[in-house]
Order: structure tokens, then sequence, then C-alpha cells
């Protein structure tokens, strides 16, 4: 089997669709003057606001990475001395507690079991402990791991209590339902450079108004990341707080719209499908999954241990080197110990999951290890069911 064309397979960032790439050559006029931009970027927000689910929470897409979103909404929520509850069962969720302390807030780790969705009962003993709290923040798929937490569940037990949810719904935005409203999520997070195959630089964000009531009595002391800014500007007078680059929203726009043509249901379908093929082709290589249970593995990225004795940094580099095919390491704790294949948006298709595992076993071949590419690639295929 031989592929002359790259093929990107990582969790983020993801390949680029050309329609997406094209649309980066639409025209610029100037974005701060352009009446029509400006009706362009709401209706812009109001397509984004249907992968949220946010009916009610106000939608805004700022130019900056993800982790722009992630860092604006402690800083805007948090003042000194605040109590943070921190669902820290991931690289990504421990990592808030950085946040939390950066703005001097006081957070409160779980302590929660990394290859587990948070035990909801867990959390609602840690609250119970710490009623001064004033927000819960949780990731909802944290990808160094591909574990998968229960936004809805979360949201209802810090609900229960009068906290609000932060949630970092980077690696599930435009790739699982999303219900923030209703779940009663306060600040939702995204970013252009995952299940939407976009460049990275766009940060997208629900804000509910109890975020945006708590953001006025904190007061954040700065500009950019400023939520009133935002509210200000752009809701109060139809101006954007600072320049917005129009190729990235150009290209987001075109990203949302292939999403809203294939339809949610579907896109959400084909996710679930992707992580069933996934699972089965780790299986085929005799591998061990991470997290060891399906359905607290996220649906966009699958995560498998290295077999012992393996240099995982070796594995990728054959995969990429001679098999033309990028897959990702992990981070922290896990880094060296696990290997991870994405199926974010247009890589969660059973040619490029085969492709990938074939490459994948055939790495692992080349390292003396005892599995087939071949039935992997084939097990890809054969549990892609949608």
């Amino acid at each position: 089997m031989s592929f002359p064309d790259r093929l990107i397979m990582t969790p983020g960032p993801t390949e680029v669709p050309y329609e997406v790439m094209a649309a980066m050559l639409t025209p610029e006029t100037n974005s701060d003057l352009d009446p029509e931009f400006l009706s362009f970027y709401n209706d812009l927000r109001s397509r984004a606001a249907r992968l949220f689910g946010a009916s009610r929470s106000r939608v805004y897409l700022m130019i900056g990475e993800a982790m722009l979103g992630l860092e604006a909404a402690v800083a805007n929520l948090v003042s000194r001395g605040d109590r943070v509850i921190v669902i820290d069962n991931g690289v990504y969720g421990d990592s808030f507690a950085d946040l939390v302390r950066w703005y001097a807030g006081v957070p409160v780790k779980l302590g929660a079991n990394w290859r587990r969705a948070v035990d909801l009962g867990q959390l609602e003993r840690t609250i119970e402990k710490n009623r001064e709290a004033v927000a819960v923040t949780v990731v909802h798929c944290d990808t160094p791991s591909a574990l998968l937490n229960n936004l809805a569940g979360v949201a209802k037990v810090a609900k229960s209590y009068g906290l609000l949810v932060i949630a970092d719904v980077v690696s599930t935005l435009g790739a699982m339902p999303l219900d923030v409203d209703n779940w009663g999520v306060d600040i939702a997070i995204g970013g252009s450079q995952k299940a939407l195959n976009a460049p990275a630089g766009v940060t997208l964000m629900s804000i509910s108004e109890a975020a945006m009531e708590r953001a006025r009595r904190v007061s954040y002391q700065g500009y950019y990341m400023s939520l009133l800014q935002w509210e200000s500007w752009l809701d109060g007078k139809g101006v954007f707080p600072y320049t917005m680059s129009e190729p990235l929203l150009h290209a987001i726009s075109r990203s949302i719209d292939l999403i809203l043509s294939e339809g949610l249901e579907g896109v959400y379908r084909r996710h679930l499908a992707a992580r069933a093929a996934a699972w089965k082709a780790v299986d085929a290589l005799g591998l061990a999954h991470y997290p060891d249970i399906i359905e607290h593995s996220c649906p966009t990225v699958t995560a498998m241990e290295v077999p012992k004795g393996v240099d995982e940094a070796k594995v990728r580099e054959l995969t990429w080197r001679r098999y033309n095919t990028m897959i990702a390491s992990s981070w922290g704790p896990l880094q060296g110990k696990v290997i991870r294949v994405g199926h974010m948006g247009v890589q969660a298709s059973p040619e490029k999951l085969a492709r990938a595992f074939w490459a994948l076993g055939s790495a692992l071949r080349d390292l003396g290890l005892k599995v087939s590419p071949e039935e992997a690639s084939a097990a890809a295929l054969e549990g892609f069911r949608y």
C-alpha cells in the first residue's frame, strides 16, 4: 500500500479542506468600517450559536487561539480569593487550576481519575465542602487522554448549588451535541483548529447573562480579553473592539456552512461511528485503550497506550516520514506513554481512519511488533457504521 499524499490525523490542528482554504481568498474590505462585514459577522454569530445550542447566550468570535477564550473566561469571572472547583481529570482540565491561580483565585481540585469521566458524586461532595465556591471548570473532551466528561451532568450538579460553569468545548464544538443554555453552561469556549477544520486563530465563545453579570462585578482590568468591551462596543455600538481578521472569519464561516449543510445530527452520528471504528482498529493491533471504556472516550480522538519497550517518538517518526501520516503523542504525565489518532471533522471518515491505522500498524511492525496493519485497516473500515 502506497500513499503519495500526506495525511494529518492529529487531534488538532487538523487538515483544512480546500473549500475552507479557498474562503480565505475572499476579497477584504475594512472590517472596522464596512457595514456589510458587520452584517456578515452577526450572521456568523447566529450560525455558530447553533453549534453551541445557544438561543439565549450571546456568542462572540474573537481573534486569537482558543487559549484566549479559556483565559478570558477565568479573567472575567474570577476575582482575588474566589474559590473555583477544578475538574482535573486530564492535562487541560488540570491546567484550569493554573489559570485560576494566575488571576488570584483559589483552585480546588477534585483529584479525579484520569481514566474515567468525572464522578458526579465526587463533584457534589467537593462542592459541599466548598460552599463559598463561585464556579466549576470542566473540559468536555480532554484530548491528551481522549477522555470525555459528562458536561450536561456537571452543569446540572453545579447549577443545583448556584455555581457558574466554565466549559472547554474546544474539541467537541461541531462534532458533538451541545445545549449550553438548557444545560446551564455559562461560558463555553471553542476553537477553530479542531472539528471545525479551519486554521488556528479564532476563539468562539458562548456567554450566558449570568456570566456577563458576574463579569460586570469582577470588572477585569484589561482590554483584549474583556467581555465588557465586547458588550460595550459590538453589542452597544455595532463596532468591533479591535480589528477582525477577515480571512480567518471567512474560513470559519465556510466551515460552519459545511457542517450545517451535512446536518448536525448526521455530523454527530459520523463522529460516533469514527470512535467505534477507531476502537476496533486499536483492538486489531492488540493495543490497550486509554481510557479503557468507550463511553468515556471522545468521539473526536482515540488514545492508546504505547506498548512496553517501544519508543513512542520513533513510532510517530515512522508513520510520518515513511508512511506520510501524522499522528500525535500526548502531554504532561502521559507524554511518551500514549499515542493518539484524531478523528475530528473531515478526519472522521472510514478511508482516513483505515489509512491512519494502517500507517500506525506498519510503523509498529517495522519496530518489531507482531501486528497486522491490514487487519487494523480492515477493522476501521468495517467498524465505521452510521
